[in-house]
């Protein structure tokens, strides 16, 4: 994989996610950010999908919500290495691992949101409801870009 191809998923990471955003209530947004981290997991491999869903979701987070972006790293970073290893996998790893991957995703969220003192126990379970919403968003929307890509590959 040449490195200017993990730059040009970083950014398109970065930008799924500052471009295309629909707030929602609490503070957060929905974005298209998770259907390329998904993406760049399943068609580049682990550490592509890491490197590209940890640091451009987190550089997302620097420039709107700053405090999340260290869980973002994690959280991001987790969901596409765990993404990855459905890469060049037969069509059951391609759902099972970006499933664990998203799941994962959440899990982090939730207790990287608990840990915060602003937020606490209160703000990680508010926060659970759409962090589902956004991993089954981003699950389905990776999955659906990676077939695509497939079928003209």
């Amino acid at each position: 994989m040449k490195w200017y191809f993990l730059v040009g998923l970083t950014v398109m990471v970065i930008v799924g996610t500052l471009l295309f955003r629909i707030p929602i209530p609490g503070g957060g947004y929905f974005n298209f950010g998770d259907v390329v981290v998904v993406f760049a997991g399943l068609y580049a491999g682990k550490k592509v999908g890491m490197i590209a869903g940890g640091v451009g979701s987190a550089i997302a987070d620097l420039i709107g919500f700053p405090i999340f972006a260290p869980i973002t790293l994690i959280a991001k970073g987790l969901e596409g290495l765990l993404c990855g290893f459905g890469h060049g996998k037969k069509a059951l790893y391609t759902f099972l691992f970006p499933a664990i991957g998203v799941s994962v995703m959440v899990v982090v969220y939730f207790f990287g949101t608990w840990l915060l003192p602003q937020s606490g126990l209160a703000g990680a379970i508010a926060e659970l409801v759409p962090n589902m919403l956004q991993a089954l968003f981003g699950f389905a929307g990776g999955r659906m870009l990676y077939a695509a890509f497939k079928h003209f590959e």
